[in-house]
């Protein structure tokens, strides 16, 4: 089979993967309100909701990292589509807040491990120059997601069916793409490095070692620990409240608020599908750094705005923030999992996205607090902060590595490397 067929047989099933990824990380802040009107959530629940997730898939991650690398790219798929029907079952059923905060960090695992998994398969099943593009589709994947849940809603408005109902429908769709996966699992073929591999037990002690130990390695982890970090206090804070945000400044009714939610996601769509074709011009890192200044640019302008209570310029600048953090977040996965060894590359891709998401973990559940007490346009300057160190780094340390490939042609070689 050509590098062209590889392609696009496995490019379209790894980014419904990723889809899927998203479709349960953001089902929470897109479902916020109406899962707050059932359960009657205080401002500490509220957080404690969004942030259960993120905290499943920082565990997820880790764990899916050793999975995928013990056990094979395969294995550790199906297992995760297993846990995703699960999970969207047992949160559908919550009867309880309580219970749905647990629901939503079991949730989180088999969303974060299926990072690990799915990048771990397309770096080594997809060609170099094509990989670092399908890798870098995920803010894309999360777009439709994002506006898939936003979709799932709008008839159940229109049909005024009550708040639970609206909710526990929207996640339990996630189950057919689950499902699909699941099937089609089965027809797919391992990873060949990872069979030639070796399977080792390799400590995280090790690996760091090693990927410290090269200076592209370097840069480059480097980069993806502190602008993963950054990218992710993005979303976790103002892109996923930007629903509860809305609302809270009550611009308009329940539906319409929805289409404005709709219309802010939706310019994700094509800067989701530009950015990574944009890669084999300007590389990764100009990609990086010029999403983190747009992002900058939103945050100053929407916390400005809400402190002078201007409140119908603040959608503009909500877009402005999808387009900068779709941009800024495409490199960031792709490129820690593009110079790890096969031997390792799960758990490095886990330990990167563990280390990105903890914070984001914390930083949603203290927003909905900040912002409580200090107010929404000073809790949205703070997070420009976030962004302000993201441009620094894009722009001080790392270096591009498009089309890199020293993974794929020293990988027999990196098990001595490593001990």
């Amino acid at each position: 089979m050509g590098n062209n067929q590889i392609y696009f047989k496995y490019s379209r099933f790894f980014l419904l993967s990723i889809f899927l990824d998203e479709y349960n990380i953001f089902a929470v802040p897109m479902l916020v309100v109406f899962i707050d009107r059932y359960f009657s959530l205080s401002s500490l629940q509220i957080g404690l909701v969004t942030g259960a997730t993120i905290l499943g898939v920082a565990l997820g991650s880790l764990s899916g990292g050793i999975i995928t690398d013990r056990f094979g790219r395969k294995n550790g798929y199906k297992v995760n589509m297993v846990l995703f029907i699960i999970s969207a079952f047992i949160s559908a059923l919550s009867p309880s807040a309580g219970i749905f905060i647990v629901s939503r960090l079991i949730a989180g695992i088999p969303a974060g491990s299926d990072i690990s998994n799915t990048y771990a398969y397309i770096m080594e099943l997809i060609p170099p120059g094509k990989r670092e593009i399908t890798g870098a589709n995920n803010t894309l994947m999360a777009s439709l997601a994002i506006l898939g849940i936003n979709f799932s809603v709008i008839p159940m408005i229109i049909m005024h069916l009550n708040t639970g109902m609206i909710w526990k429908v929207s996640m339990l769709i996630s189950v057919i793409p689950a499902f699909i996966l699941l099937v089609f699992s089965v027809k797919m073929n391992e990873s060949e490095f990872w069979k030639n591999s070796g399977h080792q037990k390799i400590t995280y002690t090790k690996i760091i070692k090693n990927l410290m130990g090269n200076p592209v390695m370097k840069r480059t982890t480097i980069y993806a620990w502190s602008c993963g970090i950054a990218s992710s206090i993005e979303v976790g804070t103002f892109a996923f409240f930007i629903p509860y945000i809305i609302n809270t400044l009550d611009i308009s009714g329940i539906l319409f608020t929805r289409l404005i939610i709709i219309l802010i996601y939706s310019f994700g769509v094509p800067v989701g599908y530009i950015g990574p074709l944009l890669i084999p011009k300007i590389g990764l890192k100009k990609l990086s750094y010029t999403g983190f200044i747009i992002s900058f640019i939103s945050l100053i302008g929407s916390g400005t705005f809400l402190v002078l209570r201007q409140f119908l310029l603040i959608p503009a600048f909500m877009v402005l923030f999808v387009i900068g953090n779709h941009l800024n977040n495409q490199p960031v996965i792709t490129s820690q999992s593009l110079v790890s060894n096969t031997e390792y590359r799960g758990r490095a891709v886990g330990l990167t996205n563990f280390i990105l998401q903890l914070p984001s973990s914390m930083s949603i559940t203290v927003f909905p607090l900040m912002f409580s007490r200090i107010g929404l346009g000073y809790s949205t300057l703070v997070i420009a902060f976030a962004s302000f160190a993201g441009i620094i780094i894009s722009a001080a340390i790392f270096k591009d590595i498009y089309g890199y490939s020293s993974d794929l042609e020293n990988h027999g070689n990196a098990k001595n490397d490593i001990n």
